[in-house]
């Protein structure tokens, strides 16, 4: 089991990471599918509901050990701050969990129902194990750990529990046993146990207020994430939060790549700049900036001009809410592919909270959106749909000034316009000269999807200058 705490070169672990989280973002869309034509929409769009929303809260319910924990242990490996963590959630994570759904059950949320409280809080603990265990293997730099755990716990054991239950809550039920055993089967592993004893209240401090200064961060990512699935809950129907949340998690595959990127940046950065390397992180930040804003823009073109195809071939349903839906989220790629990629830079750089001012304003910005268009009396999936571009155009734009401000970035040049431009004719004219051939909607999408990859290659492999050659010295020096 050694393998599991074995350190890798940056390249290897980016590329453990990447292709860890391909299959994430795959199983995904495999259990998505297969909710969706097993159960309906209807009931999909229940699901996602529920795992939005504990997701988006886990953060809060960690009081920010999630982004603390691998910060501290990266510095100096000491076992102490595992200990804490683990102590931290038995304490604090643990009866958070209980009032947050009793707080859920109290306030009548459309899609939560007091019957299930159990599983809710079994559902939650579990979300919340998986994500302290992903941090504190990735605090060790044991990527190879923390990207196995990731992939068990996301798409693995949620796949294998669906084929096999009949019922949503069963199913809830089963997948938050077996991940919260798991995960802290895999937590207690790797910390070599818990030693109490060697818990330090100064290191317990430091922990706690990292995380609480981010908290703020949190609440405010838990609106821009769960808050308009939430809105569309009570007010619409399931089947608009099925489309909204299949929406998001399209937006949300840019973590293909910023979470191999933030995951393995985040730990590397903080050590970096403590032992005075401002210089090299700032070089490899503009490159892979330069890199997630080319890369979703094109993500966006392909993902809006194939709208209806993607549905129908993902969900087995399409309609033009649904496409509507879709088409008017996926937007907000670029902007939250940037302020996602640039969330771990800044927690690295500083231990104040600005991504709790910058999610904070956001979510601000989504609120205002949403208050004035129920003032005009506008229709409220639109001004829903509306808030969330928004506010993540908001977000993206905030993230840019502090990147500039704390790493003095040059990012905007005629080269990174010129690759926008290219890439996105490319995916015009890919789609324009299919439209010619009468296929069915699984062929044309295949086909051009793999045409897409193949060009990409070719770029990739061929550029003797430009950001994608120092790209390609860095990922093989």
């Amino acid at each position: 089991m050694n393998w599991l705490n074995k350190h890798l070169s940056f390249k290897d672990d980016l590329l453990v990471t990447l292709l860890n989280s391909m299959a994430v973002i795959g199983g995904v869309f495999i259990l998505n599918g297969l909710i969706a034509r097993i159960y309906g929409l209807e009931q999909l769009g229940e699901f996602l509901l529920i795992k939005r929303t504990m997701s988006a809260v886990v953060g809060i319910l960690l009081i920010g050990m999630n982004v603390g924990l691998p910060v501290y242990l990266s510095r100096n490996f000491q076992r102490s701050y595992g200990d804490i963590s683990f102590i931290l959630y038995i304490i604090v994570t643990i009866p958070l969990t209980f009032i947050l759904i009793a707080s859920i059950l109290w306030f009548d949320i459309n899609g939560f129902y007091s019957e299930h409280f159990w599983i809710y809080i079994i559902f939650s603990l579990s979300i919340c194990a998986q994500f302290i265990t992903y941090a504190l293997y990735r605090g060790y730099m044991n990527m190879i750990g923390a990207n196995i755990f990731q992939l068990l716990g996301t798409t693995i054991i949620p796949i294998i529990v669906f084929t096999i239950v009949i019922d949503l809550y069963n199913g809830l039920l089963w997948i938050g046993s077996c991940v919260l055993i798991i995960m802290i089967f895999a937590f207690i592993f790797r910390n070599k146990g818990i030693n109490i004893r060697e818990i330090n209240i100064h290191q317990l401090k430091k922990i706690v207020k990292y995380g609480i200064v981010r908290i703020p961060s949190f609440i405010a990512q838990f609106i821009l994430l769960a808050g308009v699935s939430l809105i569309i809950a009570q007010t619409v129907n399931f089947e608009s939060v099925a489309y909204f949340n299949s929406s998001l998690s399209l937006v949300r595959l840019s973590l293909i790549f910023v979470n191999p990127v933030g995951m393995v940046l985040l730990p590397r950065i903080s050590n970096k700049i403590a032992n005075g390397s401002i210089d090299e992180v700032r070089d490899i930040l503009n490159i892979i900036l330069k890199a997630g804003i080319i890369l979703s823009v094109i993500g966006t073109v392909y993902c809006y001009i194939n709208a209806s195809i993607i549905l129908q071939f993902w969900l087995g349903t399409v309609s033009d809410t649904g496409i509507r839906i879709l088409r008017s989220t996926i937007i907000a790629l670029p902007f939250y592919t940037f302020s996602a990629l640039t969330r771990s830079p800044i927690d690295a750089v500083s231990e104040r909270g600005y991504n709790s001012l910058i999610y904070g304003l956001a979510a601000v910005v989504m609120i205002a959106v949403i208050f004035i268009g129920k003032s005009l009396d506008y229709d409220l999936l639109t001004t829903a749909i509306v808030s969330f571009l928004i506010s993540h155009i908001f977000a993206g734009l905030y993230s840019a000034y502090f990147v500039q401000r704390f790493y003095h970035n040059k990012l905007w040049n005629f080269e990174l316009i010129q690759n926008i431009v290219t890439g996105t004719l490319i995916i015009y004219l890919i789609n324009y000269l299919f439209s010619f051939f009468n296929f069915s909607v699984a062929i044309q999408f295949i086909s051009t999807s793999v045409i897409y990859v193949i060009v990409g290659i070719i770029i990739f492999k061929f550029a003797k200058i430009g950001w994608l050659t120092e790209l390609k010295l860095k990922l093989y020096a």
